[in-house]
């Protein structure tokens, strides 16, 4: 894997910068999840499988510290989706930079050697390409 501006470590680093504290903690129900009070990611490191995963769960749930999108657990379904949606987009926008993925698709990197140089999964690439797709941008390069 590629290590360059979206290294797990990289992410991690910059979550502490940001004053989010990212604890390791055994959970039954999620693998990774955010607390607005205290301003927390508690993570189940185990329950991943790769570097990628993990780093693609840390940055959603970063989403939900940059656009604010929290839920309690009892809130309705509607308002969980909402929040799940704007923190992707917040996620994506943050740690996927349209220019960027953009240029290495028009060089022809394949789905797999983009969510490797971004250390993200295939699917939250894919969940990429199609929002900014939905915004009216283009990777064709005209």
């Amino acid at each position: 894997m590629e290590q360059g501006p979206y290294s797990l470590s990289r992410t991690r680093r910059e979550l502490e910068e940001e004053d989010i504290l990212v604890l390791e903690c055994p959970m039954r129900a999620n693998r990774c999840l955010a607390l607005q009070e205290g301003r927390i990611v508690g993570v189940d490191t185990g329950r991943f499988s790769t570097e990628a995963e993990l780093r693609t769960a840390l940055i959603h749930e970063d989403g939900h510290f940059v656009s604010g999108a929290f839920y309690k657990p009892f809130s309705p379904y509607q308002d969980k989706a909402q929040a799940e949606y704007r923190a992707d987009k917040a996620a994506i926008l943050k740690y996927i930079p349209y220019p960027e993925l953009a240029a290495r698709l028009r060089r022809g990197d394949t789905p797999a050697e983009l969510a490797d140089y971004f250390c993200v999964t295939e699917d939250f690439l894919h969940k990429a390409y199609e929002f900014y797709c939905g915004m009216g941008y283009s990777f064709s390069g005209d």
